[in-house]
């Protein structure tokens, strides 16, 4: 079982999914792209992912979700609910190319 760091994020414009994400140290010095998909499999293998807040260093693991927004029904990525907001992938900086 491995550990992986969510720094960066790729969404979709209706409803905000998550399609992607990058795991790494930093937003800018990500060193591997996941899909959905991908982390799904993984988090169901036993690994792990999380996010982590710049302002207080929590950690928030990270979970597959189906949106219920207007019946969509989308598998994406949501974020532990904690009191803490800069951890949570809504507010994670876009992954550069």
């Amino acid at each position: 079982m491995a550990s992986y760091r969510i720094v960066c994020v790729n969404k979709a414009h209706e409803h905000s999914h998550i399609l992607s994400v990058g795991t790494g140290t930093t937003p800018d010095h990500w060193s591997r792209m996941w899909t959905v998909e991908e982390i799904i499999a993984a988090i169901r293998s036993g690994d792990r992912f999380y996010t982590v807040s710049p302002s207080t260093g929590k950690a928030a693991d990270v979970r597959p979700m189906t949106c219920h927004v207007a019946g969509c029904l989308v598998v994406t990525l949501r974020s532990a609910s904690d009191a803490v907001t800069d951890n949570n992938l809504d507010n994670m900086p876009s992954c550069a190319a």
